[in-house]
């Protein structure tokens, strides 16, 4: 071999810079894809370990592909697509290995090696399989002690990419900063080993003619094109992302919410029973006490302890009415039909507002969340009315039909613009009823403009007792 018969290319750097910004946005997608991976459960796992190493295996395979064609040679240069998907698939295979080790519950160092040495000669056979689709009157050589160094760098390239990996798996407040770190050094990594590789080959001039029956060429626009393809996918990969992250806050918080109220409930129930029992028999006590003592008392004593016997009974209705409002009785004992009656009327009494009920196919067997969510919101919606709408009738319907549980509460108030009421602290009831909805599967409407009162529908499922843990709303 002849020094003129060696072909001597160089480098676009434009192209290089740009291989260099591809290998690090995809270090960053292949961090948040294993996060996603590891969060999810189930069939979801499943549809993120292939999505994303496909979506990972993208963004590897088009960070060589861009590398390669930032190197210029003066003769003509096609690629044999056939031979380019194969190295695409020899990319995915390394993918799905690398996100499968991530995914377990624990990556000991063995596990984490094999797992490196299968995602690494995933890579090396990306490389070689790529030059391999490059099609031109040249004959490429390669350097074994550089090939060997390339095998060796994306081996242990890999290894750090799984580490990094699992050490980020997990969302965590804080580790942004440095996640962003850990691409730069994933991308830069790709970056050398690939450059490695590209410097292990040679190319010769050859009179053969090339195999040009599945070639085609790429021009600028076509790098262009391949980058700004990658660019979307691994944009659209990593908003898929942070939506399902958001998803997933979204639905613990939706759990912490439905525990609170559950806890809050229980607390409500038991301080009510100690202020009906406790407190509530302690008072009664002191009034039939002093009610026996003035029978001896004088004249002047009994003025005096008939003034305190008042006092006793109005702190009396006022801790009966507490222990009402923290949780009625007669919800639990008697239901929640009976319950909404009860406070109709004690509602309507207290302020001299006309108040109808109307109820149809109302099952007594209920589920108590679903009592207790109905009496929340009807409570919340019928103080709404008479504190801010300074309503003078309010109406109440709860009805079963097509296997759905509606209740329906309007009054004549003064209304409002629904869409301002949500972002002022006024509507924080309302953002209430439909949270209190939402946490047993149902839905809440509000209907209202100003002047034209206001009407809450609520839509449940129809679950009675026993049948709440099957229906998945525990």
């Amino acid at each position: 071999m002849t020094p003129e018969e060696v072909i001597v290319g160089h480098y676009d750097y434009r192209i290089v810079i740009l291989s260099v910004l591809l290998g690090v946005i995809g270090g960053y997608c292949t961090i948040e894809l294993a996060e996603r991976v590891t969060a999810s459960r189930n069939r979801a796992r499943l549809y993120w370990w292939i999505g994303g190493s496909i979506a990972m295996a993208i963004g590897t395979w088009s960070m060589h592909y861009t590398g390669m064609l930032a190197l210029r040679l003066p003769i003509p240069v096609k690629y044999d697509w056939p031979t380019t998907l194969l190295s695409y698939l020899a990319s995915l295979f390394g993918s799905l290995v690398g996100l499968f080790v991530v995914s377990r519950r624990e990556m000991g160092f063995a596990r984490a090696f094999i797992g490196s040495i299968f995602m690494g000669g995933g890579i090396v056979a990306l490389h070689y399989t790529g030059m391999e689709s490059m099609r031109m009157r040249a004959m490429c050589h390669y350097a074994p002690p550089l090939v060997a160094l390339a095998t060796i760098t994306a081996i242990g390239f890999s290894l750090i990419s799984l580490w990094l990996m699992f050490c980020f798996r997990e969302d965590i407040l804080g580790r942004r900063l440095r996640k962003v770190g850990s691409a730069l050094l994933l991308g830069a990594a790709i970056s050398i080993m690939h450059y490695i590789g590209m410097a292990s080959a040679s190319f010769v001039s050859s009179a053969a003619v090339p195999d040009l029956s599945y070639a085609t060429s790429i021009s600028d626009l076509g790098i262009v094109g391949i980058s700004t393809a990658n660019g979307m996918l691994v944009l659209v990969v990593v908003l898929t992302a942070v939506a399902d992250r958001l998803q997933n806050h979204r639905n613990l918080l939706r759990t912490f919410s439905r525990r609170l109220v559950e806890v809050q409930e229980v607390e409500r129930r038991h301080l009510a029973r100690e202020l009906h029992d406790e407190v509530g028999q302690a008072l009664t006590a002191a009034k039939i006490g002093l009610q026996s003592a003035m029978s001896d008392a004088g004249a002047a004593l009994t003025v005096r302890l008939q003034e305190t016997i008042s006092i006793l009974e109005r702190l009396l209705g006022q801790v009966r009415q507490i222990s009402i409002n923290l949780r009625p009785s007669m919800l639990d004992d008697l239901g929640l039909v009976p319950a909404l009656r009860a406070l109709l009327d004690q509602q309507g009494s207290r302020a001299s507002v006309t108040v109808r009920f109307s109820e149809k196919n109302v099952p007594e067997d209920l589920d108590a969340k679903i009592q207790t969510a109905c009496f929340r919101i009807a409570q919340e919606a019928i103080t709404n009315a008479l504190r801010h709408a300074g309503a003078t009738q309010i109406d109440v319907d709860l009805r079963c039909e097509n296997g759905k549980l509606r209740l329906r509460i309007r009054d004549n108030g003064i209304g409002f613009d629904v869409g301002s009421a949500r972002a002022q602290t006024a509507g924080l009831g309302l953002i209430g009823i439909k949270e209190r909805a939402a946490l047993i599967g149902g839905r809440a409407r509000i209907i209202s403009s100003p002047g034209k009162g206001t009407t809450i529908e609520v839509l449940l499922s129809l679950t009675l007792r026993g049948e709440h843990a099957s229906r998945g709303l525990t």
